[in-house]
């Protein structure tokens, strides 16, 4: 039971730490950047729109189907594998767990959003995301 303890509390500290080394722009400052495009053409969205800026690889060209314009981005997060120092000793024996520095002690892993565009007369009028990572 102890032993499963533990490596629940491994498993939320290394997830927590996965979200602490990704962007710190919280999801009120990602909409507030978005809302900015709202009035303009989908031509000055595609020209001005920096989805670095909010903490996202832009995943291919964006797609203007009807009245949307749709971006697919991705978010890289670093989830930690936690190792034990002494391994011998086991998790219940007080040994110490680091986080991982280096890159084979982590998963890199991009995570999916879609920010679509809703227009009116090539107008962008609404934003909104979907995806978990959004």
């Amino acid at each position: 039971m102890k032993l499963q303890l533990s490596f629940l509390l491994l498993t939320v500290l290394s997830a927590l730490y996965g979200c602490m080394s990704s962007p710190t722009m919280n999801a009120s400052q990602r909409e507030a950047y978005l809302q900015q495009f709202i009035g303009l053409s989908s031509d000055q969205i595609r020209s001005q729109l920096d989805l670095s800026r909010i903490g996202y690889q832009q995943a291919g060209a964006p797609v203007l189907s009807g009245n949307t314009l749709t971006y697919s981005a991705a978010r890289a997060v670093s989830i930690p594998v936690p190792m034990a120092q002494n391994p011998a000793m086991g998790l219940g024996a007080g040994s110490a767990v680091p986080i991982p520095s280096t890159a084979a002690d982590r998963y890199d892993v991009n995570l999916s959003c879609q920010i679509r565009f809703q227009l009116k007369q090539n107008i962008a009028q609404a934003v909104y995301l979907t995806g978990r990572t959004c």
